[in-house]
């Protein structure tokens, strides 16, 4: 009977239709539930496919593919899920190359598939095209570049088995070859593509048809049955079986813990009382938030948290301040305020335990420089040859992405070193008592300190910024890079209620700021705040158009301090021409340009018009600018002013 219906369409039927409504159940299949498209002649076929699919939500249509990746790569980190990007062909899969950058260096799972003309064009001297698959190369997990639709049953086999496998490469589980080894990845020494984490992958799809990919071409019921029956089908992943946790936490508890007790040795230095151990948690954790909490409650080791960790909320946060001597909780200290003028330079931990990205504030870096040969265990998402904050680091003791139960196991490692010949106890701790409350006094003192200068201090970048972080009434947070992110390093402050904090730190890079906090907001739907600077925003003037499909209050917070006020830092300020060649300020209007997309928009130029304009976008449907106009280098006065505040401290 299903044949029979099957027959009395076929003619009527697109090849291309039927190849793209397979690509897009294998598409759902492998989990990918939101879309954004960017439309074209050759990608019409594929926009209306994925428009059209009751399990796949297109939640923007972009005109501009670098807005769009940006927003599918905030669509994918605020989701969790796989996103799906359609592009037509020609230049366009060439503007989405930032944000597959800022994919894979996050591991941000993203499918771009690209719509091509038929492979005989190529070479041909045929107008709108480009090498799309040379374009993508090094910024995907894995590429799959499609025959042209054939009318065959093997055509459709083939097809398939190209898409599968590169979407087993998106989720973290490509397939290997016969002659390929199953297990762990060998190290990468310089960050890989091809590495085995979740991440970008590319379908190029090659589509017949003179003006658009929808001319109808006679599909036989065979090819018909042969892709409803693939994309019937889950992704079927490689079944690939990692070693035990408990061995591979083992080995490396070991090897570490007698590099510890070696050092110990050669030091001449007894001692039972625990270990000076530090975690330090930047962007990226690669494991869940909770784990990371748990693991330091368990351990005792205080916690330096970059503002990108997202470790700085929620109810398990112990402040400087509130912890007691001998007190359980995973204690949080900030890199500023435990650090800065050489506070607890001389404090050497005996083992460290990172975990994410690199750390944002040179503070740490330098205070890594003479403490970087402690023994250390990074936790990362993949394999890494060395880490350049870590003399001490060994590759073999690199965890990659351990669940809660890996943590658990290590935690107990380090507790039992010290520990040995007692009964289990849940309450006993790694840390050194006297190490961790030397790290809560000098932090605790410090916080105070800092937040009482920054009360003293008149209008200005620091204040604005600050003032800004501690709005109440915002689900979630994403913060620029460059001087956004140095000042909420430093002035986030602990807090109760849980925020998620989202960054693009996997390139550090200001370009689509604002498509990917609009793909958060898409994502979330709920209350969102972003802060960026003006250079960011010009970065991303496209997005404004994007931002006009966001219902939900999203305040967008532009520190209009004339240009790269970042630059200031640089020796290359006192140059003659520093001004026009590099800090490159604009004059903007961003009154008129809220009001050309419609957008909302408030001017704030003191603490109380930026409460009242925080309050309204709080309490708006839609996106809303605060403009928040400060002197130009006020950030650098400031926060020169922080610095000396903590060096007469």
């Amino acid at each position: 009977m299903m044949a029979t219906l099957l027959a009395e369409d076929t003619a009527a039927v697109s090849l291309n239709a039927v190849w793209v409504e397979c690509i897009v159940g294998m598409l759902v299949a492998a989990g990918v539930r939101h879309a954004v498209l960017c439309p074209g002649g050759r990608a019409s076929a594929m926009c209306l496919a994925l428009d059209a699919h009751p399990r796949i939500a297109v939640e923007m249509v972009s005109t501009d593919e670098r807005s769009g990746a940006f927003v599918a790569l905030g669509l994918a980190k605020a989701s969790g899920t796989p996103v799906a990007i359609v592009m037509t062909s020609g230049s366009a899969i060439a503007n989405a190359l930032p944000a597959l950058l800022e994919a894979d260096a996050s591991d941000v799972p993203l499918v771009a598939i690209s719509c091509d003309r038929p492979r005989a064009l190529r070479g041909a001297s045929f107008g709108q095209m480009a090498d799309h698959l040379g374009a993508t190369q090094a910024f995907v997990r894995a590429q799959a570049d499609l025959d042209d639709p054939h009318d065959s049953v093997e055509a459709v086999t083939a097809m398939c088995a190209r898409v599968e496998a590169a979407l087993a490469a998106m989720l973290g589980m490509p397939r290997f070859d016969a002659h390929e080894s199953l297990a762990l990845p060998s190290i990468d020494t310089l960050p890989s593509p091809r590495r085995v984490t979740r991440g970008p992958a590319h379908l190029n799809v090659p589509l017949a048809g003179v003006y658009d990919a929808l001319e109808t071409h006679a599909v036989s019921v065979d090819t018909m049955l042969a892709t409803r029956q693939s994309f019937s089908l889950p992704v079927a992943l490689p079944d690939v079986t990692p070693p035990d946790a408990r061995d591979v936490v083992g080995d490396v508890a070991h090897r570490v813990l007698n590099r510890v007790q070696n050092a110990r040795d050669s030091a001449q230095v007894q001692r039972h009382g625990g270990i000076d151990g530090l975690i330090v948690v930047g962007a990226e954790p690669a494991v869940p938030l909770q784990a990371i909490f748990a693991f330091a409650q368990c351990t005792g080791f205080p916690v330096i948290a970059d503002v990108a960790s997202g470790l700085r909320s929620g109810g398990d946060v112990l402040s400087p301040e509130a912890a007691l001597p001998g007190e359980a909780g995973a204690l949080i200290v900030s890199a500023f305020d435990a650090l800065s003028a050489g506070r607890l330079a001389h404090a050497h931990p005996e083992l460290v335990i990172r975990f994410g990205l690199a750390p944002v504030l040179p503070t740490l870096h330098t205070w890594f420089e003479a403490h970087g040969d402690a023994p250390t265990i990074r936790v990362a998402a993949h394999r890494i040859a060395y880490d350049y904050l870590h003399r001490g680091l060994v590759p073999r003791d690199v965890l990659v992405a351990p669940g809660a139960d890996a943590l658990g196991l290590l935690a107990d490692a380090l507790c039992d070193f010290n520990h040995r010949d007692a009964d289990a106890d849940p309450a006993r701790h790694a840390v050194n008592a006297g190490w961790r409350e030397r790290w809560a006094s000098v932090a605790a003192q410090a916080a105070r300190e800092r937040r009482a200068r920054v009360a003293a201090l008149g209008w200005g970048e620091v204040v604005a910024v600050h003032r800004v972080l501690a709005a109440p009434g915002f689900a979630f947070l994403h913060i620029g890079n460059s001087m956004p992110m140095r000042h909420a390093d430093i002035g986030y402050a602990l807090r109760a209620d849980a925020q998620t904090v989202y960054a693009s730190r996997g390139v550090s890079g200001i370009d689509g700021t604002l498509s990917t906090f609009v793909g958060e907001a898409l994502a979330r739907r709920d209350a969102g705040l972003l802060v960026l600077g003006d250079q960011a925003f010009v970065h991303d003037l496209s997005a404004l158009a994007a931002a006009q499909r966001v219902a939900t209050p999203a305040c967008v917070c532009v520190v209009d301090n004339g240009g790269g006020a970042i630059f200031d830092f640089l020796p290359a300020a006192r140059e003659t021409g520093f001004k026009r060649a590099i800090r490159n300020p604009y004059a903007i209007d961003l009154a008129a340009l809220a009001q050309g997309f419609g957008l909302a928009h408030r001017r704030a130029e003191s603490r109380e018009t930026l409460d009242a304009a925080l309050e309204f976008a709080r309490n708006h449907a839609g996106v809303t600018i605060v403009e928040i106009a400060v002197p130009a280098r006020s950030g650098i006065a400031q926060i020169a002013q922080l610095a000396r505040g903590a060096g007469s401290a």
